[in-house]
């Protein structure tokens, strides 16, 4: 069997013999939380640090891959894979906090590397007064200066990415309208030109005059007809028009 098996089971052993351990605390203390012993506190850390130890031989050793599809032990195991890289070389494990209460529990280990510390956090749900692990997750500790820097760099990344995608609009909106135009000119192009409109001739005061004079001949042979009792002004004609001259 697998070390890193014996070594879950042990924890669950652990975990059956602290809460039969617990059971009269719980009985007798009137918050929800559970006091625990120091015997009982440094059976928790032992057994998680047990687990981290197993964990990080499994994912060394290539065991770990059989054990990617379960619901817990999957992401515990992508979790510390991912931040093996930061953590460097396992060094030592040290008890950090816990918890526990009628209905979950956490415990929190640190490792210490030989790049960056981390804390390995284990959260468990109670069923029947029984704690079952439903979490384990790696949580690497960044200096100030380093969190400062990685915070940095998101930015500079996500405002790089957003300032690309604005360049790149623009050109799709530039290289489109220069494709709507050109589609213009060339229906333009293609259809037959228009004679331009040819502008009327001027009409010169003379020719005004003229009109206005045969206009008035008119109304004086139709007076002068009227006044003969004739229906025709055929039988005369107006040669010319003066103005009267009044005293």
């Amino acid at each position: 069997m697998k070390k890193w098996l014996i070594t879950t089971l042990l924890v669950i052993a652990c975990v059956f013999s602290l809460v039969a351990c617990g059971g009269s605390s719980n009985n007798s203390a009137s918050s929800s939380e559970v006091e625990l012993t120091e015997e009982q506190k440094q059976q928790w850390f032992d057994s998680a640090s047990q687990f981290v130890l197993a964990m990080n031989e499994a994912v060394a050793t290539g065991e770990a891959e059989a054990q990617m599809d379960d619901p817990v032990y999957g992401p515990a195991f992508t979790s510390w894979q991912n931040a093996l890289e930061d953590i460097g070389e396992v060094q030592d494990i040290v008890g950090k906090s816990l918890s526990f209460t009628k209905k979950d529990g956490t415990v929190t280990v640190t490792v210490k590397g030989s790049k960056h510390d981390a804390d390995v956090v284990f959260t468990m749900e109670s069923k029947d007064q029984n704690y079952a692990v439903t979490g384990i997750t790696t949580n690497v500790e960044y200096s100030m200066k380093e969190k400062i820097q990685q915070a940095g760099m998101n930015t500079l990344l996500g405002m790089g990415t957003t300032f690309a995608v604005l360049i790149l609009l623009a050109l799709v909106i530039a290289l489109f309208g220069k494709v709507v135009g050109g589609a213009s000119n060339k229906k333009a192009a293609s259809k037959p030109a228009q004679p331009a409109p040819v502008a009327a001739a001027p009409v010169s005061e003379e020719a005004e005059e003229l009109a206005d004079d045969m206009e008035l001949v008119a109304v004086i042979a139709a007076a002068i007809a009227a006044f003969e009792g004739t229906e025709s002004t055929d039988g005369f004609v107006v040669r010319s028009i003066r103005k009267a001259r009044r005293k």
